[in-house]
């Protein structure tokens, strides 16, 4: 067995051993990244980190060495994680299901033998601690990370906002004051179940939206100040917690979208149709005390992304029809522009139409102008 000494490369040609079921497993963390979970595993069975990367097989680079899970993850191609499925004591599809860095799309080039990697950048995903609460329960005292498709997520359990904050100080931020944020997500799961990666595009439509208002003070809501006010010392640090300030608005808006791209790809989303849409959000966003006329001119530029179009010519069909879903169910909605399935590999930012990014505080404006409103970027 190699010690925890060798790179990579010094197994580089060498036959691995077959592998074999380790003495003890743990359990799963949904959503953990790769590297959390092979370093949970290797310190249950008294294994250093770089000695149990080797058991999986050779690094793809030279003289490559696992990392640091808090700040990138490691990749495996195929026969290594058959590897590690033996040796963890689990099935393949369970870790594909419970470690979304295992997906097919996320898994490494076959080459000629079991091979990982770990890049500096761990592409696809965010890396976002897990609730320590979470951890507890499932019986691990190491820090634990989630491969995310944002810098943040909700722990709807414990009532938590985590995100990929490392700072001394900075750890899970409590909701028990803010109870519509919870609320926010279990919907948003709810429109995301239903609609599956079209309500997904919809709420990354909507938060890029409500990042762009952010970004610009005078459309910022008051009632993220009252939140803000309501999370104590957690709410100094104003960048850090935008996302959960203005999660109910994106959340909210996110179901106006949605609902309006349902009825534009049915083809049923006539003028009539799209005007009372339109004033409909415009009284939401007016409850929300953000000026509607700036606010609409964004909102104007992520419907030109989807415009109405004219239904299809009706032709024979060559094959039956697909059976229609039993009543109350609902189809879910192709992101626009995404293949149905394959946007849970990409970031929250890549499944959006829109390019806001939160934090472009001085990079961004929003003038009047004779027809309407102009939005520009200042270099």
């Amino acid at each position: 067995m190699a010690t925890s000494s060798q790179t990579g490369g010094s197994r580089r040609g060498r036959a691995l051993r077959p592998a074999r079921r380790l003495a003890l497993s743990v359990r799963f963390i949904g959503g953990e990244s790769n590297g959390s979970f092979a370093r949970r595993l290797a310190d249950a069975n008294g294994i250093p980190d770089e000695e149990f990367w080797l058991m999986l097989g050779t690094c793809a680079r030279k003289n490559g060495v696992p990392s640091d899970p808090r700040y990138s993850d490691g990749y495996l191609n195929a026969p290594a994680l058959e590897r590690l499925a033996v040796m963890a004591g689990r099935s393949i599809a369970e870790l594909q299901h419970a470690l979304p860095n295992l997906r097919p799309r996320r898994l490494l080039a076959a080459g000629d033998g079991p091979a990982w990697d770990w890049p500096w950048d761990a592409s696809g995903s965010y890396l976002v601690r897990v609730c320590e609460l979470c951890a507890r329960v499932k019986g691990t005292t190491l820090d634990a990370y989630l491969a995310s498709e944002a810098t943040w997520q909700v722990c709807a359990r414990h009532g938590r906002w985590l995100d990929n904050r490392r700072e001394p100080g900075t750890g899970a931020i409590a909701l028990a004051a803010l109870p519509e944020v919870i609320e926010a997500h279990r919907q948003r799961l709810l429109m995301e179940r239903r609609l599956g990666a079209g309500g997904r595009a919809a709420f990354a439509d909507a938060y890029a939206l409500l990042s762009c208002w952010w970004n610009l003070p005078s459309l910022r809501s008051p009632a993220w100040h009252t939140r803000r006010l309501a999370l104590g010392p957690a709410g100094h640090d104003h960048l850090r917690v935008a996302p959960l300030l203005f999660y109910p608005e994106a959340v909210r808006l996110a179901q106006a979208l949605a609902a309006r791209e349902r009825r534009r790809l049915r083809h049923t989303l006539a003028d009539e149709h799209d005007g009372a849409w339109l004033a409909r959000t415009a009284d939401l966003i007016d409850t929300w005390d953000i000026p509607a006329d700036p606010a609409l001119h964004t909102l104007a530029i992520w419907a030109s992304h989807h415009p109405r179009t004219s239904p299809p010519r009706k032709r024979a069909p060559a094959t039956p029809p697909p059976p229609r879903p039993a009543p109350g169910r609902h189809r879910p909605l192709p992101a626009p522009g995404t293949p149905t399935g394959h946007d849970l590999d990409t970031t929250l930012g890549e499944r959006s139409c829109l390019p806001w990014q939160l934090g472009e505080l001085h990079t961004t404006s929003l003038t009047p102008a004779t027809n309407g409103w102009t939005l520009t970027s200042r270099a």
